[in-house]
């Protein structure tokens, strides 16, 4: 159990990295070029095939890839696979600047996010292969562990190296990471010795009615009417967070912080937080059952987004900006693992893989789609009343979890 819990961990380091790379930490290149709020809200787009991987994880899941296959097994062969593209891309981002060809930075950037959201697919596929559901709510707080920790090396620490490197060499040293953690996923896969073929069924399912095909899948989980409920909780209980995740750097820049304490407190605090919080909603979860927990811990992460308004009206201040990333950030954490838990929970039988990334793509749709209107929000209506409106569109996604709580009750 410890070794499959550290692959995990690695699981979630991989993961975390990489959507760095498309996401805040491309966020932040943005804002430091001092591209429009509209425009930076507008790119949130550039993370879209996070929304749409399901459609491609029946490919994950049937489909061997001849010579590699034999070579590092199932699963282990389309993680190196897209490894691969993300080194390749990634170093091609690398030469490129937002301000001299924002169309072609964006499309290379997609191509990352494309390649990203396939392997994130897979190692989720992985890890509910290799992880029994009783020990899903602990595993699911390692996962955010190794997450969080991705997270702080592609975000809080490519800030930081900013003070003395350009971006463009940041993304470099991003490209050679990525092969390196590739080769330290294949020696610890292949030292656990997993099988990573168990329970993968075959198929020769042309998918000519995708739709059918996903209702096939899902069917074990539950009626129609039940799975639509499931995907609007899905979609709304993460909007407040993309919303605040696309317009944080900009904000903090305009409170005018600098990149030292944008890196030390506003990210590497915030990862810091959100590492304890993921680790202590897995431990609150051991004792208290997954809906309860996110229902708990939306609440909780509802009134964080307060200090937001109040840290808008005091001004830059470090002690404020400290409690305010703080408290978001654990709170955060907590719901994200009940979050991930409650996925993980969903999936069952064969074609994994096709389960946990249509509900994820969800997530996704939640981060890609929506919060390409926060620029003009914050344009419009100014920073107070952005941070207002993320508070207030929390409760929809409870009401909607209170429902699926009564349906899982009668």
């Amino acid at each position: 159990m410890s070794r499959s819990l550290s692959i995990i961990w690695l699981f979630g380091l991989i993961s975390g990295f990489n959507i760095m790379i498309t996401g805040n930490t491309l966020n932040y290149w943005l804002a430091k070029e001092n591209i429009a709020l509209q425009t930076i809200g507008l790119l949130s787009l550039i993370t879209l095939p996070y929304s749409i991987n399901f459609l491609f994880a029946p490919i994950f899941d049937s489909l061997k890839i001849k010579y590699l296959d034999k070579i590092f097994g199932h699963r282990l062969s389309w993680i190196c696979l897209t490894s691969i593209a993300l080194v390749f891309f990634v170093y091609i981002l690398s030469f490129l600047n937002p301000f001299d060809n924002l169309l072609l930075f964006a499309s290379i950037s997609l191509i990352i996010s494309f390649f990203s959201s396939m392997q994130d697919t897979i190692l989720s596929a992985f890890r509910t292969e290799i992880v029994n559901k009783e020990s899903l709510g602990f595993a699911s707080g390692i996962y955010i562990f190794g997450y969080r920790f991705g997270m702080l090396l592609a975000n809080s620490g490519a800030i930081y190296l900013s003070i003395y490197l350009t971006f463009n060499e940041i993304y470099k040293i991003f490209a050679i990471l990525i092969f390196i953690y590739l080769i330290l996923l294949i020696v610890g896969v292949k030292y656990c010795r997993f099988d990573q073929n168990n329970d993968i069924e075959q198929t020769t399912n042309n998918n000519d009615d995708i739709f059918a095909f996903i209702k096939n899948i899902l069917k074990p989980i539950g009626s129609i009417s039940f799975i639509i409920l499931i995907l609007i909780f899905l979609i709304l209980y993460r909007l407040p967070d993309n919303f605040i995740n696309v317009m944080i750097n900009p904000f903090l820049l305009h409170l005018n912080y600098d990149a030292f304490e944008i890196a030390s407190v506003g990210k590497f605090w915030g990862v810091m937080g959100a590492i304890v919080g993921g680790l202590l909603g897995g431990f609150i979860m051991k004792k208290k059952n997954i809906l309860d927990s996110i229902l708990l811990f939306g609440i909780i992460h509802a009134l964080a987004h307060i200090l937001f308004i109040i840290l808008k009206i005091h001004g830059k201040n470090s002690t404020l900006l400290f409690i305010t990333i703080g408290a978001e950030s654990i709170t955060g954490g907590m719901t994200m693992t009940a979050y991930i838990a409650f996925i993980s929970s969903l999936c069952q039988g064969k074609f994994r893989a096709t389960q946990y990334s249509f509900f994820s793509s969800m997530m996704g749709i939640s981060r890609s789609i929506f919060p390409i209107i926060s620029g003009y929000i914050v344009v419009n209506f100014g920073w107070q009343n952005f941070f207002l409106f993320t508070t207030i569109i929390t409760i929809p996604s409870l009401l909607v979890l209170l429902k699926i709580k009564n349906k899982l009750q009668q």
